[in-house]
């Protein structure tokens, strides 16, 4: 922080919590397909007949033979084309929803299910009483019925939820399957799965991965060996290829410069904090004099004693580098004393022969967070893991490896939240790097980066060499860096944030090559024979956004992790270069979400993240919510914050026309629970979703109020003795042309983040801002897992900005709170 420090301001008391409920809105109905009543209704209940005969003579058979055998049978539902099934009936008909998926070419939904024999005849039974019986002058169950186009037996592939052509047609390979919890007792079912598998000859690993309504076991086997389990066992919800980890992307061209090392030592002040970033990854040595000082050997962990903490590839040592120093050759050429506020600590999760031993890398990077942990429980950690698997992200849907991630930063309560950075994948192939920026568009996020709770750090450069060209120009996306671009519109942006990534140069016949002062300077894992070695690409963003987490903390050290995330991304902003490369338009919201989903909300600010100035205040509510409650036997929506600010009025409204920004940013974390059912409301991924809205220029705060709470409006026409609100009598303009992002392009994910640029002194009127949470999330949808009572923490920063040297908008305002705390602190005493 500068010497005139002013500090952000982290503000209580601003807020009032009240009782929430969704305020209603417009929608049309959903139309049916036409159906010929009794044909359709024939139909289906010739295809139920003919798959339930084909499971009984499996039965027989397999019984005779002594052949392991099902309960039951998985069924596989489609709707017309461009058209969905009514899902929630389905899953309420005696069966088990496994799986949703929606073919492209026909635009048509699929969904799997297990229907236990015994429960068989339900939904035959509604079928024919869609074809004998009306209610209202319309078939009885029409809407479930109709919407089915045909339904059929299931078979492996509408299990398998990997891409099709990872589906092991001759050669086994480790697999997840994914078991529907809710409806299975673990502690009989795999202990009978594990029978089923060896009578098969399948090996299954005896870790399991636990979610709400899903567990996760690991197996190796091939079609044949699947197509028996699947015959052998119900309830198997999704089978997926396990991630495989990919190879690093390292350049080991070094520089020995031992004078530089010892001088930069002589004037580096290392202080023993408990500001720890945690490198995850091929362990760290401590032999380098760069690294000693501030990485112990009772900080070197591993998940395996067999594998030892001594770095065994050299990435993890050369992350280490960037992650203590940030620009190294910056600190080696400045010759000026520095000062260095946190710690290393390792935790090896990689094999040093096979980096991915048996495909547990779920399990692993579980154990290598409580291994830490236990180690030592004390220290606040920046998790930091350059480790992705080599499959793209099918639409960006949660992994096993990404969900678990979300669960570790989730927590198991309000005092066990951590903050995890993830790179979010590499462009490896020359053949991509030539059809930069093409490739990296088309090129997804690799898993886990997907994580909603992650930061997930992609790569942008400002490398370029005097007498070459180079792939990519200064400010713009990196060679390196993949996206999002290829997602479907409903999952988060990612990544969030951009750091160096380094570059490479282009020749003059089309060719790409690298080159060292195109990466990033680190240190190699061994003073023997170089001091110095290079890295370049998301690895080294990660480790760099990983310092710059570090300083974050080191000025706020009792910052929640939910409020180091959002400043990190609040202070970020795209460069001009970006905007002009993919030729988006600001004012244009489809080609925002693009650009969010290339460079995610742009390059971090360390002075913005750290500290106010004159000219830019901001403000930090760090709260709990509780989003939900049971009332009547329903979870219901439960709490609304609105807050009111102290703002600088007078001197926005003196200042009148000057361009003002406000910018918001609302971060959490999710508890997961993952499982391919389409994640729909009662299916969400998500435990809960919240969202902000902000007051309008002039707008009175009882009719924000009125316009954001159905409560409100409840209590008013209850006041009036009406039934209905006359039109016009509340404002319900939401003012959502304002938002630079978009009205909605952010509420994905679990933070969200959006600014408007409007006259000083619109914004000097708009110090009001409501939290509040959607009706959605599985703490609500699922009220046998008694979630509706949870308490949820939640960050909010709102800053304004205005042109530098027109006004003093910090000074007054953080008097003002100062007074305040003062009287607050008599007051708790008295």
């Amino acid at each position: 922080m500068s010497e005139v420090s002013k500090p952000h301001l982290f503000v209580s008391d601003v807020h009032t919590a009240q009782t929430y409920t969704t305020p209603p809105s417009g929608g049309s109905g959903d139309e049916l397909p036409p159906r010929q009543r009794n044909a359709h209704g024939n139909s289906l209940l010739h295809s139920l007949s003919d798959i339930w005969h084909s499971h009984a003579e499996d039965v027989r058979i397999r019984t005779e033979q002594g052949i392991p055998v099902k309960d039951g049978e998985y069924l596989t539902f489609k709707s017309a084309a461009n058209d969905s099934l009514k899902i929630e009936s389905l899953d309420s008909s005696g069966a088990v929803l496994l799986n949703v998926s929606i073919e492209k070419e026909t635009n048509q939904q699929t969904a799997t299910l297990y229907i236990a024999e015994n429960q068989k005849g339900k939904l035959t039974k509604k079928v024919e009483d869609y074809i004998a019986l009306e209610k209202n002058g319309k078939p009885v169950n029409q809407p479930l019925v109709d919407k089915i186009e045909v339904v059929t037996r299931s078979s492996i592939e509408n299990l398998w939820s990997s891409p099709i052509e990872t589906l092991p047609r001759e050669a086994p390979v480790w697999c997840e399957l994914w078991l529907a919890v809710e409806s299975l007792d673990l502690e009989t079912s795999v202990p009978e799965l594990k029978q089923i598998c060896e009578f098969f000859g399948i090996e299954i690993l005896d870790e399991i991965l636990s979610f709400p309504q899903r567990c996760i076991v690991i197996v190796k086997a091939d079609y044949a060996q699947l197509y028996e389990l699947v015959a052998s066992f119900g309830l198997i919800a999704e089978i997926r290829k396990t991630e495989e980890l990919n190879g690093f992307w390292l350049n080991h061209n070094m520089t020995e410069n031992n004078a530089w090392i010892q001088e930069a030592l002589r004037l580096t002040n290392f202080t023993r904090t408990n500001n720890f970033i945690s490198i995850m990854d091929s362990g760290v040595n401590n032999g380098p004099h760069l690294i000693a000082p501030a990485l112990n050997d009772a900080n070197r962990l591993t998940v395996d004693p067999n594998w030892g903490v001594n770095d065994s590839l050299g990435h993890g040592t050369n992350m280490a580098g960037v992650a203590l120093y940030g620009n190294l050759n910056a600190i080696l050429e400045n010759n000026s004393s520095l000062s260095i506020h946190h710690q290393l600590e390792s935790i090896k999760i990689l094999h040093p022969d096979h980096p991915n031993e048996r495909n547990k890398f779920p399990l692993i990077t579980l154990d290598a967070v409580n291994r830490a942990i236990v180690n030592n429980p004390e220290n606040k950690r920046i998790f930091c893991m350059a480790v992705t698997t080599d499959f793209q992200v099918e639409f960006g849907k949660p992994s096993a490896y990404s969900s678990v991630l979300d669960r570790i930063i989730f927590g198991e309560d309000s005092n066990d939240k951590k903050i995890f950075l993830v790179s979010a994948g590499n462009v490896r192939e020359e053949f991509n790097w030539r059809n930069y920026p093409e490739s990296n568009l088309n090129l997804s996020v690799e898993s886990p980066a997907q994580a909603w709770n992650a930061i997930s750090v992609g790569g942008y450069t400002e490398k370029t060499l005097p007498d070459n060209g180079t792939v990519a120009k200064k400010f713009e996306l990196s060679p390196y860096s993949r996206t999002s671009c290829s997602w479907d519109a409903s999952w988060p942006i990612k990544p969030e944030v951009v750091f160096e990534a380094g570059n490479l140069i282009l020749l003059d016949n089309g060719d790409v090559e690298g080159h060292d002062d195109l990466d990033i300077l680190t240190v190699t894992r061994s003073d023997v024979r170089n001091y110095f070695t290079t890295m370049n690409a998301t690895s080294a963003a990660t480790a760099l956004a990983a310092n710059f987490l570090a300083k974050i903390r080191d000025v706020y050290p009792e910052a929640w992790e939910e409020t180091l995330r959002a400043l990190m991304i609040h202070s970020s902003s795209w460069t001009q270069e970006m905007i002009d490369q993919f030729n988006i338009d600001v004012n244009k919201v489809s080609d925002v979400l693009r650009l969010l989903r290339t460079v995610g909300y742009g390059v971090p600010n360390l002075q913005k993240a750290i500290e106010c100035q004159s000219n830019y205040l901001t403000f930090i509510s760090e709260e709990k919510i509780t989003p939900y409650k049971l009332e009547d036997g329903k979870v219901k929506t439960n709490q609304i914050h609105y807050y009111e600010f102290p703002w600088p009025k007078e001197i926005l409204e003196n200042l009148g026309a000057t361009d003002v920004t406000l910018k918001v940013t609302l971060s959490y974390f999710v508890e997961p629970n993952p499982g391919d059912r389409g994640y729909t409301t009662k299916y969400a991924y998500q435990s809960t979703a919240l969202k902000f809205a902000l007051i309008n220029p002039g707008e009175d705060f009882d009719n924000f109020k009125l316009r954001t709470n159905k409560v409100n409006q409840d209590i008013l026409k209850e006041n009036l003795g009406v039934d209905r609100l006359e039109d016009g009598l509340i404002e319900k303009a939401t003012g959502s042309s304002r938002w630079a992002l978009g009205a909605d392009t952010v509420f994905k994910g679990s933070v969200h983040s959006n600014y408007w640029k409007g006259s000083a002194a619109e914004i000097a009127s708009c110090n009001k801002l409501a939290v509040f949470p959607m009706a959605s999330g599985w703490w609500k949808e699922l009220k046998k897992q008694e979630k509706y009572n949870s308490e949820l923490r939640y960050s909010l920063i709102v800053s304004i900005e205005t042109p530098e040297n027109v006004a003093d908008i910090y000074t007054t305002v953080a008097a003002q709170l100062a007074v305040q705390n003062e009287v607050q602190i008599i007051l708790d005493l008295s």
